[in-house]
């Protein structure tokens, strides 16, 4: 299979997780967000519902990288919401989470339903922060997109 068949097939998975009696709700909330809130605001919004998932499907603490990244696949799995591949980037001494075929809704001007990234950043920043050691003062950030892949940072680099 070819890389852009590769995307292609997690793209059509991502927008098939999406159940279609939820597909206008969702679309029309993300638009009513859009309508009424500038792109700071709404993403905070989005990050304070993924930080309430998070609370809601907690994760133990976890040993290792390995486990804390078999730990989050579970949760993701339970509600049909794609995979994470994390790595450390010991360059930089963050994580970073390559996220696949999370939900996708086309919504607003992101016909891509890339706005779950905001939502995502929430999930994440909430398990991460709950793990033994964690520093408060981090949330993982967006570094960019390739298909049904988002790519956060967690870490000060």
């Amino acid at each position: 299979m070819t890389a852009e068949a590769d995307s292609r097939s997690l793209s059509y998975l991502a927008r098939r997780g999406v159940s279609a009696q939820w597909r206008g709700f969702v679309r029309a909330l993300v638009e009513t967000l859009d309508a009424n809130l500038d792109p700071g605001s709404r993403d905070a919004l989005l990050r304070a519902v993924g930080a309430r998932m998070a609370g809601l499907a907690p994760l133990p603490a976890c040993g290792s990288l390995a486990e804390l990244e078999q730990r989050m696949n579970e949760a993701l799995a339970a509600c049909d919401w794609g995979w994470v591949e994390v790595a450390l980037d010991q360059h930089d001494r963050s994580l970073l989470l390559a996220h696949s075929a999370a939900p996708a809704v086309a919504a607003g001007t992101e016909m891509d339903g890339h706005w779950i990234g905001a939502v995502l950043e929430g999930l994440y920043g909430h398990w991460l922060g709950a793990q033994p050691g964690a520093d408060p003062t981090l949330a993982p950030r967006r570094t960019g997109a390739g298909g049904a892949t988002l790519t956060l940072r967690y870490g000060r680099g």
